[in-house]
């Protein structure tokens, strides 16, 4: 009975370790990822602290983001919109050796940009100088599977947080690009960083987040596929060749068959399509044998195919089918700024800036407001058909949250909007100080931009 009793409290007494800690897996990663900085020339506004080194050593630089080793001898691959404007770039790795960083060569369209750093040390054969990542095959994720997602901001270090994929092939405004969607909290300063599957692969590079000062509970990651791809071709070549078809095609079906596609609706008089004998209204049923039903499949092969590569095609014209093999040739230069620009244009769609360069025009709400001291934003126009209208709200107001989230800055109000939108534009929830009183106030957001 002494024995059975003394198990027992020992059994009590003894501390189980977690089966589902990921201590292990994140020590190995940790040497993977790295902060990237650069140096300031002026602080503004000391009081501003969002893009402060805090680590010591790093005095006078301003964190940009954060990037991850692709190769052992010392590719790093990031965002580009993390060095974009950067005149001098630093890397620090996690265990707080400093490097300067030169770019290999960016790619716009991705958001994706590939920097090196060298080390003064010799690499000894049973070591290598710098921990590379291995990729993943973003297709194989599926909804649920626990991710992890690292950054190294303001040059503290590795953090680390978890969560699960909640949704993929998200479109969130940057052009054709798709997206896996993760609930693991994405911070300011880890852009760039990797997103990595339980087997310690890179599934994504976390590309943009939806945030109200600081953390976030929705965030994106580009692929680790077409990260993978797009690294590849810049650090052989410098830049990004994509594959060109001529063509741009559209869900339809043929009139004569009934069989369903892709309907040819512009084509390039002097690409390899068009002198293989495809034309306007033509419809594409299969490439490579596979159905023509997923458009954005398409496009991301044609895309990700090398020039000189042939795509097999089959075709309508007028009823009759046809066997089409199509090379690919590398996307003018013309083409390829055009797919740049409609990723910035789109990117930019939330925001609407007035001829007064303090005044911002918040499309959803339809309203314009500029900051207010020491936080918030004042009203200073309610359109008519605003979604405001009605609610007891005047201009002069402002607004202090959005879905209990503090507002400094347009961006702020901007961040919960996009969140409530990619939720069924659900309601969103603003806090009012009025002229008498503050007060909660539910608004319906306008779906459409006018």
């Amino acid at each position: 009975m002494f024995v059975l009793l003394f198990l027992c409290v020992l059994l009590i007494s003894t501390p189980i370790q977690a089966a589902d800690s990921y201590a292990d897996l994140v020590e190995d990663l940790m040497p993977s990822v790295v902060n990237i900085s650069t140096e300031r020339k002026v602080i503004e506004n000391v009081d501003n602290m969002d893009n402060v080194m805090i680590n010591p050593q790093l005095e006078g630089r301003e964190a940009l983001g954060s990037g991850f080793f692709i190769r052992n001898d010392g590719y790093i691959l990031t965002n580009h919109h993390v060095i974009k404007g950067a005149k001098k770039i630093t890397v620090v790795t996690n265990d707080n050796q400093i490097f300067d960083a030169k770019i290999i060569g960016i790619d716009e369209p991705s958001d994706l940009a590939v920097l090196k750093i060298e080390s003064n040390k010799k690499e000894d054969k049973n070591q290598t100088l710098f921990k590379a990542v291995v990729f993943g095959d973003a297709n194989n994720v599926r909804i649920g599977d626990k991710v992890l997602t690292f950054g190294n901001p303001y040059g503290l270090g590795v953090s680390v947080s978890s969560g699960i994929i909640s949704a993929k092939s998200r479109n969130i405004g940057l052009g054709e690009q798709e997206y896996l969607q993760t609930d693991a909290s994405i911070n300011k300063g880890n852009s760039g960083g990797p997103m990595f599957n339980l087997d310690g692969e890179v599934i994504g590079v976390n590309a943009a987040i939806f945030t109200v000062q600081g953390a976030s509970g929705i965030g994106f990651s580009l692929p680790s596929n077409i990260a993978n791809w797009v690294s590849d071709q810049i650090i052989k070549s410098g830049k990004v060749k994509r594959g060109w078809l001529g063509l741009t095609v559209s869900n339809g079906i043929d009139q004569y068959t009934g069989k369903s596609g892709f309907v040819v609706t512009s084509i390039d008089e002097e690409s390899s399509a068009y002198k293989e004998g495809l034309r306007v209204g033509d419809i594409i049923t299969a490439y490579n044998k596979k159905p023509a039903n997923d458009l954005s499949d398409f496009t991301k092969l044609t895309e990700t195919m090398e020039p000189g590569q042939v795509l097999r095609l089959t075709t309508t014209s007028y009823g009759e089918e046809f066997q089409n093999i199509v090379a690919i040739q590398e996307m003018p230069a013309s083409e390829l700024t055009n797919v740049t620009n409609k990723a910035l244009i789109e990117s930019r769609k939330y925001y609407h800036q007035s001829d007064d360069t303090d005044v911002f025009y918040i499309s959803e709400l339809k309203i314009a407001v500029k900051e207010a001291n020491p936080r918030g934003l004042t009203i200073v126009k309610i359109d008519s058909n605003s979604p405001l209208q009605g609610k007891g709200i005047s201009i002069g107001d402002v607004i202090l949250e959005a879905d209990r989230s503090d507002i400094y800055s347009a961006d702020n109000l901007l961040d919960s909007i996009r969140y409530a939108a990619f939720n069924d534009y659900r309601p969103l929830s603003l806090l009012i100080q009025g002229v008498d009183n503050t007060f909660y106030s539910t608004i319906e957001m306008a779906k459409e931009n006018d």
